[in-house]
């Protein structure tokens, strides 16, 4: 699934978007410039080339729904805003739309990390009216608290998940029985992952042992798949707290950029040229599958880039690719630590036709639309009896695993001010990459302070100390 980035700065960037509308016989181009919110019908913008596996698995799914929404309300006009990109891309013409009420689309799919932005800047729409009570949708009474929480903030449900993401351990079994560690590899700790580098690096430094997302290009993303895992397997397991403030200092995060000094310090992750750019969580795929890459702290949607016809075709990853759970820092209760985040769909406050925009969400998360979806991108559904279907679980490896995993996920937090903070901590993975033998960790907790301090005030961020 190559849902992988999620930015943080919304640039006012010139995009091109493709969009699609569907009325009377079928699907025909229109301008993107047209209304969008208007009472007549509704209008959804998404990624056309981001979150499927690939762009006619995207096309096919997109299609699908089309086809099924003018069955379903044939009196309502659908326009289907498709554009193209990383998902950074998309939430850049998102926020160029929102300036205009009459261009702002009634639906939006967006990655889990922009719910608060968007939200707290006024423009998404509280769906409490429709996922509250009796009222609630079947799929509502199916996704586990942690998920429903995703996407809710002050008691308020802004967004519902489409498909999630987890983090785990995956491993190139060939190079790693090549550096002398057993199969199948279990880390108990995170010392464990580092000897396990460390032996790879030993063996072949040209390779990287380790990918672990550092730097701003690819925005929050790099905590979801990154550092987020860290934190919340390490002794102090939060980066906001129960008061608001943000944590800039703990002995938990101390830990987790300690593990980023390792990693740097001794050549054990992935250069500059490959971690910088803003859809370089999307490169482990590519650089394990050509051999390039030993250990990624990686995500479920790598092996849907293994697949025929995918990114990365990959046959031989059945039997050479291996995963472990990300274990806690000194393998503390619960053992595995992994950070949840995804997709999902929400509705504009422009939207003029709210009713029908809530009609479109339900469709789109049918049990057979979320299993689509799930399969075609490599997610793990919101919703636990579907990800529990064998089809499901058979669709690529390891989605059993993944799906085990993410019931000790937390999810990223969804204040409106979360983009700030983790610039702030992907600032200092960056430096960690970029400079490993002059930065420091006291350097690094100084300049997260300073960041979020300088943005948010003085009274926004909290020092925990060892207890």
């Amino acid at each position: 699934m190559r849902f992988k980035k999620i930015g943080v700065t919304l640039a006012a960037s010139a995009l091109v978007a493709t969009a699609v509308v569907v009325a009377g016989g079928g699907a025909a181009f229109a301008s993107s410039r047209t209304s969008k919110a208007s009472k007549g019908g509704i209008s959804v913008l998404y990624t056309n080339n981001y979150v499927f596996d690939t762009d006619a698995l995207a096309a096919a799914w997109w299609k699908s729904i089309a086809n099924q929404w003018k069955a379903a309300d044939p009196s309502t006009k659908l326009t289907l805003l498709g554009t193209g990109g990383t998902d950074v891309d998309e939430m850049n013409k998102a926020a160029i739309l929102f300036r205009s009420a009459t261009q702002t689309p009634c639906v939006i799919q967006l990655p889990t990390t922009y719910v608060g932005q968007f939200a707290g800047s006024g423009y998404l729409a509280s769906l409490n009216s429709y996922v509250n009570g009796s009222s609630a949708p079947a799929f509502w009474t199916g996704f586990p608290a942690g998920v429903k929480a995703m996407s809710t903030i002050g008691g308020k449900v802004y967004a519902v998940n489409a498909g999630n993401n987890d983090s785990g351990l995956v491993y190139n079994k060939v190079m790693l029985e090549k550096a002398g560690i057993k199969m199948p590899w279990d880390p108990k700790n995170w010392a464990d992952i580092i000897t396990a580098a460390k032996a790879v690096h030993k063996v072949d430094p040209k390779v990287y042992a380790l990918w672990i997302g550092a730097g701003v290009g690819a925005g929050p993303t790099n905590i979801l798949q990154g550092i987020g895992n860290l934190i919340y397997g390490s002794t102090n397991p939060e980066m906001i707290t129960s008061s608001g403030k943000w944590v800039v200092n703990s002995p938990g995060l101390t830990a987790a950029l300690k593990f980023y000094q390792t990693v740097f310090k001794d050549g054990l992750g992935a250069p500059t040229s490959e971690l910088f750019p803003s859809d370089s969580v999307g490169n482990p795929p590519q650089l394990m599958e050509k051999g390039k890459l030993a250990i990624s702290l990686g995500s479920n949607w790598y092996t849907g880039d293994w697949l025929p016809g995918s990114g990365a075709a990959w046959p031989a990853a059945a039997k050479d690719v291996g995963i472990a759970p990300i274990p806690t820092e000194n393998g503390q209760a619960p053992d595995v630590a992994t950070t949840l985040g995804g997709w999902a769909f929400a509705i504009t406050n422009a939207c003029q036709n709210k009713a029908a925009a809530w009609k479109f969400i339900t469709l789109a998360e049918s049990p057979s639309n979320q299993l689509s979806t799930a399969i075609g991108a490599g997610f793990v559904p919101p919703d636990t009896s579907v990800g529990a279907q064998s089809s499901f679980v058979k669709s690529s490896l390891y989605q059993l695993q993944f799906s085990q995993y993410a019931a000790d996920g937390i999810s990223l937090p969804n204040s409106t001010n979360f983009p700030v903070y983790a610039r702030a901590l992907n600032t200092v993975t960056g430096d960690f990459a970029q400079n490993p033998d002059s930065e420091t960790v006291a350097s690094a907790l100084s300049t997260i302070s300073s960041l979020v301090s300088e943005q948010l005030g003085s009274s926004s961020v909290v020092t925990i100390k060892k207890k």
